[in-house]
């Protein structure tokens, strides 16, 4: 009897152990999944809104010929007014480089934390964003570099990471194919390499 007894004992105790490890698990998945959430939806504020938004904002209106176009005294475009641009460019590809960080920190995880659903949510959030600046870039890029603005831009490294993160999320296209082309190109002048900050003639 007591033998059966300590069996049935047994048998439970390894029952309940089994069950608590399953909802332990669950419950992690389920807060690795929040977490996963929550980054996704902290990446993407961090693209739209504050220091980020004000950054594509003066980047819009420098594409667009509708501010930072005028000349100074010199004919050249006014220094200030390039300065600006120069730091809404660089600020918006960091940006990038921090929401390309986040989505790879949250895809290596997929396996094992269920946070697939939350690359998928970002992916979704991040599609449109990153298709606008991949058709717009160039522009933005041959007229902060013109003559009496950037010409030695330095941004290669950042430009990549950009190329990267746009085809990570919807895929090789060709403006991302011409962005990597004329990095390659400017790589062999020796033109555009990162080995200081970029300097405003």
């Amino acid at each position: 009897m007591a033998d059966w007894l300590s069996a049935v004992v047994t048998a439970v105790s390894a029952a309940i152990a089994v069950y608590a490890a399953y909802w332990a698990r669950r419950s992690a998945r389920g807060t690795f999944a929040h977490t996963a959430y929550e980054l996704a939806r902290t990446l993407h504020a961090d693209l739209t809104t504050g220091a980020t938004a004000q950054a594509r904002d003066v980047l819009e209106h420098f594409r667009s010929g509708t501010r930072y176009h005028d000349p100074g005294p010199d004919g050249f475009p006014a220094t200030a007014g390039t300065q600006e641009v120069l730091e809404a460019y660089f600020a918006l590809l960091w940006c990038f480089e921090r929401i390309l960080i986040g989505r790879r920190t949250l895809s290596k995880q997929q396996d094992w934390n269920d946070t697939g659903p939350a690359v998928a949510f970002l992916d979704d959030l991040l599609a449109w964003h990153l298709k606008g600046w991949a058709e717009r870039w160039l522009s933005v890029r041959v007229a902060l570099k013109a003559p009496g603005r950037v010409p030695d831009l330095r941004d290669h490294d950042s430009l990549g990471i950009f190329c990267d993160l746009v085809e990570e999320v919807t895929g090789p296209n060709e403006h991302t194919t011409l962005l990597r082309t004329l990095i390659q190109e400017e790589d062999d002048q020796g033109i555009g390499v990162t080995r200081g900050r970029p300097r405003i003639r």
